[in-house]
């Protein structure tokens, strides 16, 4: 009597999802909130490839990407989607959204290869803005914006220096604005500064430039896609309760700081400035 042969049983067909590592550590609800959700990326450099890697792989439905600036080959030892015929060819914007794709097949991307003042009204339709430019001015039209809105969104900002890293993760009025902490001193000067850059070419050109190696721009670009994971997964929660989704707070009205000399991490409150220059600041917490 020939004996029938077992059936062949699959055992690894976890293998065959590209997020089956993810759900396993988000949770099926947490990922399918994160598939649903919108970022705004103002910046398509160093720090915006990073982000942009990293919630790509998250699985992040939607990234609209501002950034005015082509690729130029300083960029190349720092970020990942931008190649040597790229430079001075091709907006960061577009080398982000041709080739983040072939990572994240599940992420869509919209580029606006503008400044974010420029840009249009609806890249604010979004769950989330994250913010990862080297210019102050961008930052301080960008608060301004914001806090025109009713209500504002919610604001991850990543800066870095040579050896430091540090991230916010903004919720005005609720939370400072981006600004709260610059002196009326700073923001004149940031505005008297952006008017010389347009009126005076040889300042424009010779505007020195931080050193920067990638390995830097990886911990911000990691540090800011953590924070806006905790921020999606637990935004409509935090909407309708005032709390965050437990075991996944992110650092709400918070600064995150790493100092890669020394590997001494902090972080602590960003207080609301009562006497903010920005205007919109100080009304929306009167109605707070």
């Amino acid at each position: 009597m020939s004996k029938k042969k077992p059936t062949s049983i699959e055992l690894r067909f976890f293998e065959r999802d590209q997020h089956d590592r993810t759900r396993r550590w988000l949770g099926a609800t947490n990922l399918d909130t994160i598939r649903q959700s919108t970022v705004l990326m103002v910046g398509a450099g160093a720090v915006g490839n990073e982000v942009c890697k990293n919630l790509g792989l998250l699985g992040v439905g939607k990234i609209i990407l501002v950034d005015p600036d082509k690729v130029a080959a300083s960029n190349l030892n720092r970020c990942v989607f931008f190649r040597p015929g790229d430079h001075d060819i091709k907006f960061k914007v577009e080398a982000v959204a041709e080739r983040l794709p072939e990572l994240a097949t599940t992420t869509v991307v919209e580029p606006h290869a503008v400044p974010i003042q420029h840009a249009p009204d609806t890249v604010w339709d979004v769950d989330l803005v994250i913010v990862g430019v080297d210019n102050h001015y961008a930052r301080y039209l960008l608060n301004a914006k914001n806090l025109s809105l009713d209500p504002p969104r919610l604001i991850i900002n990543g800066a870095m220096g040579k050896d430091h890293i540090s991230v916010e993760v903004l919720g005005p009025p609720h939370t400072a604005c981006m600004i709260c902490s610059w002196s009326k001193d700073f923001v004149d000067h940031v505005v008297a500064n952006e008017v010389r850059t347009q009126c005076d070419p040889f300042f424009v050109d010779t505007v020195p430039r931080f050193p920067m190696v990638s390995f830097v721009t990886s911990i911000v670009g990691a540090v800011m896609a953590w924070e806006a994971t905790r921020v999606l997964v637990g935004l409509q929660q935090w909407q309708n309760t005032g709390q965050w989704q437990q075991g996944l707070e992110p650092a709400f009205g918070r600064f995150i700081q790493y100092n890669l000399s020394n590997h001494q991490a902090s972080t602590g409150p960003i207080m609301p400035n009562p006497r903010c220059s920005e205007t919109f600041c100080r009304d929306k917490r009167k109605h707070l």
